[in-house]
């Protein structure tokens, strides 16, 4: 079984240390932008997909939550505005607000039953039905 991004990908943009030309390569975390003369030129940046959501990070106002993998690779959702903000939360973000609590997040938390909303407050015990 072959994955199509074993092999860096060409993506035609100079590299802004070397003038050498950037790739798109898989690590450990993910997707990454490298430059192609490395060891030589270490430039490296993230990947520009969007692998987050649309959803405001309650603790700073200002960043999006987005997905990211941790170094055992489990999915976490954490601040894009990361180090000056440091939240993060273990399931997927729903931009609803919570009906008891009114805390702007609501997680998607998976269940042998379905699928339910629970609330990312951790002091609010509200769970919805189950979908």
């Amino acid at each position: 079984m072959t994955d199509n991004f074993l092999e860096p990908q060409s993506l035609g943009v100079p590299c802004p240390r070397c003038e050498k030309d950037l790739q798109l390569k898989k690590g450990r975390f993910g997707l990454f932008v490298g430059c192609s003369g490395y060891p030589d030129c270490d430039y490296m940046t993230a990947a520009d997909f969007d692998p987050g959501t649309d959803v405001s990070c309650p603790d700073c106002n200002v960043g999006k939550l987005v997905q990211k993998t941790s170094r055992f690779g489990h999915s976490f959702y954490a601040c894009d505005h990361y180090p000056e903000c440091k939240f993060s939360v273990p399931l997927p973000p729903v931009a609803e607000s919570c009906p008891t609590c009114s805390y702007p997040l609501l997680l998607r938390k998976k269940t042998t039953a379905g699928e339910r909303l629970v609330c990312g407050n951790t002091d609010c015990d509200y769970k919805s039905k189950i979908r």
